[in-house]
């Protein structure tokens, strides 16, 4: 197989094998060396909602191929969110025409190559002093679960087994990586039998690292009594968003809805006219106007069900609940854009 940094593909379909995948050392040269360059190589797989399947990775091996001599067209092709591969017959590259493309590759031109998807890196286990300074991390795409793509059970289960209770939710296929932080963030090695035997040390010892990392957190921000990070308004906990206006609001999500707590005056003796309370309900967007002033005007992280939504008055806080369009959802963040 090639040379390069071993990292692991985990398909949301459980009928498909585990793999261990490579990413290419001149690549590996091209992209960094520093940092975690597997989000920037992996996006665009993420590029077109398509599942990765063993044919999409023999495509991306060809396309690779294509980096240093038709740089344009394949841009072009992962900018349309195709995946550009070599054409049957084509004369593969020779290990010295390999090496003189990889010296005319830039770092910029790889990041056009690439553009077209988007990476969402979750933290198995950050690198610490108590673990060697190396953490796991899985990758997956930003926007899988607006593109309804089916839950991937077996990377919830890997994160349930590095202590978060309760697994978080990932859709489609994701991948899972290493790095070092010493003696500057890189890569390092990780195979599927790394992820799949639950007596690896790294996966025995992340529920303690985790605690170990919310606690230090907690310390320095002042917080106590967590042990994991929740999502965004989720546990009772309202979290803040700011509005057109430039005023605060709060925000709270279950599985099945999302409630915001808009205030429409300010504090005083005037009482809020409910006649002068506008609000439009889309499926993907909410907008909040008083007295013809647009308070609130956000579009939403996933769908609402329009006809589940409703609102009421609390003295000078008008209220909001909007039925989430699918049941079991929790949102990372109320809106689209984070």
């Amino acid at each position: 197989g090639e040379n390069g940094v071993k990292f692991v593909y985990l398909p949301h379909d459980t009928s498909k094998k585990i793999q261990t995948v490579c990413l290419p050392s001149r690549l590996v040269k091209a992209l960094g060396p520093a940092g975690d360059i597997i989000p920037t190589y992996v996006k665009s797989f993420f590029a077109d909602g398509r599942s990765i399947d063993e044919k999409i990775f023999k495509d991306q091996a060809a396309k690779q191929n294509l980096l240093g001599g038709d740089m344009e067209k394949f841009a072009a092709n992962a900018k349309e969110g195709k995946l550009a591969t070599v054409s049957e017959g084509e004369p593969a590259a020779t290990a010295k025409e390999e090496e003189k493309k990889t010296t005319t590759l830039s770092s910029s031109s790889l990041m056009n190559a690439t553009a077209g998807g988007s990476t969402e890196t979750f933290p198995l286990v950050r690198p610490s002093k108590t673990n060697k300074n190396e953490g796991v991390y899985i990758y997956l795409d930003e926007v899988g679960m607006l593109k309804h793509l089916p839950l991937n059970t077996r990377a919830s289960q890997l994160a349930q087994q590095c202590g978060y209770h309760p697994a978080p939710n990932f859709y489609g296929d994701v991948f899972v990586g290493r790095v070092s932080s010493k003696p500057m963030l890189h890569n390092i090695d990780i195979e599927s039998g790394d992820i799949m035997d639950t007596t690896k040390e790294w996966i025995v010892r992340a529920p303690h690292e985790n605690v170990l990392w919310q606690q230090a957190i907690n310390e320095a921000t002042g917080r106590s009594g967590e042990t994991q990070p929740n999502h965004a308004g989720t546990e009772g906990v309202a979290a803040e968003a700011t509005g057109n206006d430039g005023c605060s609001y709060t925000w709270l999500q279950n599985e099945e809805e999302v409630e915001l707590t808009v205030p429409l005056i300010d504090d005083g003796d005037e009482t809020v006219n409910k006649r002068l309370i506008k609000v439009n309900f889309l499926h993907q967007k909410v907008v909040v106007k008083y007295n013809n002033e647009c308070k609130v005007e956000v579009e939403l992280y996933s769908k609402i069900d329009v006809d589940g939504c409703t609102w009421t008055l609390d003295k000078k806080n008008l209220v909001i609940t909007c039925e989430k369009a699918r049941d079991g959802e929790i949102w990372p963040r109320l809106e689209l854009s984070g």
